[in-house]
């Protein structure tokens, strides 16, 4: 398994979540998890993701995520919660779970309605406990600042 900032169970919740998606003709590939700030965080791969570069998932870790900061600037708001690219070689689908960016990358044939009917909600959900963890992690300690005055 891929070192990912969850514990065990929730890392084979995501497992189980790619096998299931699979099985559905999802064609996931890899799951990427960083922060808006484009911080690599973990991968969950698929067991038969096929041959991809560490080059190129790296770079859509540090590229993509933080992107989504660009949204308000282009007048789309903070409405925009995923995003998808669709290219010749695969998709990548882009959720944006403040602070966390989920980048799923699928092959070109993958069942996209599949990905957000059934992965996306059970996403949010895993991912809810982590995000509110790093929220409040990078919420000022108001104790320990009038502490230090």
């Amino acid at each position: 398994m891929t070192a990912t900032p969850f514990g065990p169970d929730k890392e084979e919740a995501l497992h189980q979540l790619v096998r299931r998606i699979n099985s559905s003709s999802g064609g996931v590939r890899v799951i990427l998890f960083s922060t808006s700030e484009g911080v690599p965080l973990g991968r969950i791969y698929a067991e038969d993701c096929g041959n991809l570069s560490e080059e190129v998932l790296a770079s859509v870790e540090s590229t993509w995520a933080p992107a989504s900061k660009q949204f308000p600037l282009l007048g789309q708001g903070k409405e925009i919660k995923t995003v998808t690219a669709m290219y010749d070689v695969g998709n990548l689908i882009h959720v944006y779970q403040t602070p966390l960016v989920v980048t799923i990358l699928t092959a070109p044939h993958a069942n996209l309605g599949t990905i957000r009917s059934i992965a996306l909600p059970i996403l949010k959900e895993l991912l809810d406990s982590l995000c509110q963890t790093l929220l409040s992690s990078l919420t000022p300690n108001t104790n320990a600042q009038d502490r230090m005055m």
